[in-house]
């Protein structure tokens, strides 16, 4: 048995695997490679494709019948064309296909000739010919690999995009995944597909969803009588309302069934129950028509006036209520009672306030208990009703909503209204998802918590799914997420957070209408005056989509642990611009998996920094203080909770997190007007650049529970201090201090005895000292009496340590006596530093520090050092090398002495720092960066 490894310097090592030895065979081309691959044609003659850096894509062969170790192998074909390098290039040869991707984010198809009377199926590569046959340009980013497999080609790139192709070229499919693309494989029996992303996750898709759907087009004899409105019903089956007022009711082969006539009464809006059962029709005369699905057939079930004008839109409540508006945005809601026949009655009656266009566009209840009514206009607001339908009288109108969003999806309208996990969540034409907490309270019945950009301009609907698997009680639970980017229709699966189906229709400016079922999942639309069905294959949405949930797409700056019951949360933040909030609990470590239970957008820059603070009487449980870039701070609000639990093989259990967007403060503000200089003749632009957050400290105090200070380093060697009222949500700048032009790493407050102490670590090197007891009782003083006003603050350090060369990069205190501390850094000159000091108060009520002992090494690590952690009698410690060291220190005669315990490296690149942490089975500690690791210590 023998192994071919071709290595990036152009040449071929042959290993025989039983005697242990290797064979160098050289190309005679002697250059740097990005890509290639071996194709064994044959048993005896290998053949070699390189892809160099000189954009050229080399092909020779490897005689093993006359292989010289000094002899090189001459080049047997250049192809040329691309304009970068090359990443790959592989080769069919029963189909006599090449395909390569390139820097230059192309696809190349190249296609291998013969000679007209060679009928072997080996390929005799010294007298082929090798045409291109077509270049793609569809990826956005570089192009890493592509596979040919089943007579389609799959290409992945650093744009998250998987590409089909046919052979000829044609795309089939693009399936969009969230972060960069790095692998790809497909099962022997060519049914699966399996997607590794560079934010560690494992997708799985069948292959057989990349076949382009079939298309019917359902045509009428009329030809001036258009589709206007299409609709599924519940077996399948479809309703199309014409322009001129026509009712044609299609089966779910396509075949037509019956019509409905309906032009002289001029119905002109259609829509369909939740539970595709009944179809309502309105008219221009304040008519409600219904109609209901009977075994395949359309019954007239009930026709009855509830406006006196014009109905301008219809929206099902549910199976049985339905709210209709008129004119001067009066709504009116109706519920159907089925007795011999279908009895209509208003039950309740509100007017939306003056706007724009004064019409509803989304509507949906909830119950608080009580039972409000959301309601959405084509402004974009969003409209909260108290309904009270015990005490309802004819003449009583709901004329003022309890609670408003103005302008909440922009000025293009409110689309859809949806309950998914105890949350509402809303969804406009500005692409955008907002989410919200459904409260028991009857003046603010609706909290908004945060929103989500989708992959798509403009979101039409939204469908939860629920799928009982076989044998198991647990359930499977998908919710989709439907929506037009530029010409194309978009399913967007949010919990896999991937899209799923992309197919061209023309744009959102059309009916059309969705159905998912057990069996199938069917999309049809109107274009070109026709209405066209794309039949879509029900393993577009198979039970497990994702082996590994992914994290970060980008490097992970900060980590904090939180404990919650039984359960471990991590909440983590990056230059990808997410705060996520991730599960991490022992049931979930068992199967060496985790869970992403939220991820919530919002920073304008990457996320350095990360502060929380458990509250003692609040809405919230946490506040989560996170900054970064661009001197933007921002809070958040979490709730954890845990929700239905299911059982499966272990106890799994279902998390609810609630996180709201509660304030957000940027230094400078957003400078809005420096990007539409023409709008204004006298502006005052910032021209001072945007300072960086470098740490946080929030302290909060058990007797001044309505107020945090938050304390940040800064990148300009400020020291700033900011005051968060929780009562007021407000947020506002208190001191500014700068003592020397050094930008400040790291800090911390230190409340010793009655002092509240500051250490600041900079890039000098210097641990410094400074005295903020006075500063901080100063505040809480003008904070409960409204004082906003900046207090100066000009003291110097009481007390400097000089600790490392360069920049302190991670530090860590443990408390030894009552008035010594032990404390831990680690540096860029790959120092590691251990300070025994004590501080000491005077009777004059001055602070001043000492040095015990101090010890430390540069020899434990090769790099920087960027994490370190005290946990009883241990020391541990992460760099940049990737090694994490356990350490032993011991106090004693005033002399502290560290000795190493054990060391190991973690699979972690680009390491940013660690947090340690304990469970029942022992301590963990969580290692990130370019993802993350847990180790049991």
């Amino acid at each position: 048995m023998q192994l071919a490894i071709l290595f990036a310097h152009n040449y071929v090592s042959i290993y025989d695997v039983l005697n242990k030895t290797s064979q160098v065979i050289r190309c005679e081309e002697t250059c740097i490679l990005y890509g290639g691959s071996v194709s064994e044609t044959c048993q005896e003659n290998l053949i070699i494709f390189s892809g160099t850096v000189f954009q050229e894509i080399l092909i020779w062969k490897i005689d093993n019948k006359s292989c010289d170790t000094n002899k090189s192998m001459p080049v047997l074909h250049r192809l040329t064309g691309h304009k970068g390098v090359i990443f790959s290039v592989i080769c069919d040869p029963y189909s006599r296909f090449i395909c390569s991707t390139s820097d230059d984010r192309s696809v190349r198809f190249w296609r291998v000739t013969e000679h007209e009377n060679s009928r072997s199926n080996n390929v005799n590569w010294q007298t082929v010919k090798i045409v291109p046959i077509k270049t793609m340009f569809v990826h956005t980013a570089r192009v890493w690999k592509a596979l040919i497999r089943n007579e389609v080609v799959l290409t992945i790139g650093e744009d998250s995009l998987v590409c089909t192709w046919s052979l000829s070229g044609d795309l089939l499919n693009k399936t969009y995944y969230k972060a960069p693309i790095w692998s790809i494989d497909v099962s022997e029996d060519y049914t699966t597909v399996y997607v590794g992303g560079g934010d560690g996750s494992v997708y799985m898709q069948p292959l057989e969803n990349y076949k382009s759907p079939e298309t019917i087009s359902l045509s009428s004899n009329d030809t001036h009588n258009f589709p206007k409105y299409i609709s599924y019903l519940h077996d399948g089956a479809i309703v199309v309302f014409t322009e001129l007022g026509t009712l044609l009711h299609y089966n779910k082969e396509m075949m037509h069934k019956n019509t409905i006539d309906l032009t002289k009464d001029r119905y002109y809006i259609m829509q369909v129950s939740p539970d595709r059962k009944l179809v309502a029709l309105a008219s221009r005369d304040g008519y409600i028509v219904i109609y209901e699905d009977f075994f395949g057939t359309l019954l007239q079930r009930m026709e009855s006036k509830i406006m006196n004008s014009q109905i301008f839109s219809l929206q099902w409540l549910s199976n049985n209520k339905l709210i209709a508006c008129g004119a001067n945005g009066l709504l009116k809601l109706s519920r159907f009672i089925k007795n011999d026949k279908y009895d209509n009655k208003v039950i309740a009656e509100c007017i939306l306030p003056p706007s724009r266009e004064r019409w509803l566009t989304a509507a949906s209840i909830i119950h608080t208990p009580t039972s409000m009514l959301i309601c959405g206009d084509r402004a974009g607001n969003i409209y909260v009703y108290k309904l009270e339908y015990k005490s309802f009288h004819s003449d009583a109108v709901i004329e003022k909503p309890i609670q408003t969003f103005n302008k909440i999806h922009g000025k293009m309208g409110v689309q859809s209204f949806c309950i998914f996990r105890e949350k509402l969540i809303t969804s406009g034409r500005d692409g955008m998802l907002r989410f919200y907490q459904i409260r028991a309270e009857d003046t603010k019945p609706l909290l908004m918590l945060y929103k989500q950009k989708m992959p798509m301009d403009w979101i039409s609907g939204m469908l939860k799914v629920n799928r009982d698997k076989l044998n198991e009680i647990q359930k499977d639970e998908i919710f989709f997420i439907f929506g037009f980017r530029q010409v194309e229709f978009i399913i967007y699966d949010l919990l896999n957070e991937n899209v799923v189906v992309r197919i061209p229709c023309g744009g959102g400016h059309r009916s059309w209408d969705c159905i998912i079922s057990h069996t199938k999942a069917s999309f049809a639309y109107i274009k070109d005056k026709q209405v066209h069905v794309h039949d879509l294959s029900y393993s577009l949405f198979p039970s497990c989509p994702i082996l590994q949930n992914g994290f970060h797409t980008k490097e992970i700056r900060c980590l904090r642990y939180v404990r919650w019951c039984d359960g471990n949360f991590f909440i983590s933040g990056g230059e990808d611009c997410t705060l996520r909030i991730s599960d991490v609990s022992e049931y979930e470590l068992k199967r060496n998996a985790f869970k992403n239970v939220g991820i919530f957008n919002g920073h304008l820059s990457g996320i350095k920094c990360i502060s929380v603070i458990q509250l003692y009487e609040s809405t919230f449980r946490y506040l989560a203080f996170s900054g970064g870039g661009r001197a933007q701070l921002k809070i958040w609000g979490i709730n954890i909770a845990e929700g239905s639990i299911y059982h499966h093989q272990d106890h799994g259990r279902e998390i609810n997190v609630s996180c709201s967007d509660v304030n957000s403060h940027m230094l400078y503000g957003q400078n809005q007007f420096s990007k539409k200089p023409w709008q204004e003749a006298k502006q005052s632009c910032i021209a001072e650049p945007e300072t960086r957050y470098m740490d946080i400290y929030a302290y909060y105090c058990h007797f001044e529970r309505n107020h945090v200070l938050i304390f940040i380093a800064c990148a300009d060697g400020y020291l700033r201090l900011l005051v968060y009222d929780i009562v007021s949500n407000n947020i506002y700048l208190k001191v500014s201090t700068k003592y020397i032009d050094r930008c400040i790493l790291k800090m911390h407050v230190l409340s010793h005895e009655s002092k509240v102490i500051v250490l600041t670590m900079s890039t000098d090197g210097k641990l410094r000292f400074f005295d903020f007891t006075d500063v901080v009782s100063k505040i809480y003083e003008d904070a409960n009496s409204g004082n906003q006003n900046i207090i100066n603050f000009n003291d110097i350090p009481f007390a400097e340590f000089s600790l490392h060369q360069s920049g302190i990069n991670c530090f860590h205190f443990k408390h030894m006596h009552e008035d010594e501390y032990l404390l831990i850094t680690g540096g860029d000159d790959n120092l590691l530093s251990v300070v025994y000091f004590q501080i000491c108060i005077s009777e004059s009520n001055k602070l001043s520090t000492e040095i015990l002992s101090k010890w430390s090494t540069a020899s434990a690590h090769s790099a920087q050092i960027v994490g370190v952690r005290f946990k009883d009698e241990k020391i541990y410690s992460v760099g940049i090398d990737q090694l994490f060291i356990t350490h032993k220190y011991v106090y004693s005669n005033g002399v502290i002495c560290v000795d190493i315990l054990n060391q190991v490296f973690t699979s972690v690149t680009d390491v940013q720092g660690m947090e340690l942490y304990s469970e029942t089975d022992g301590d963990h500690v969580c290692i990130y960066g370019r993802g993350f690791e847990i180790l049991s210590v």
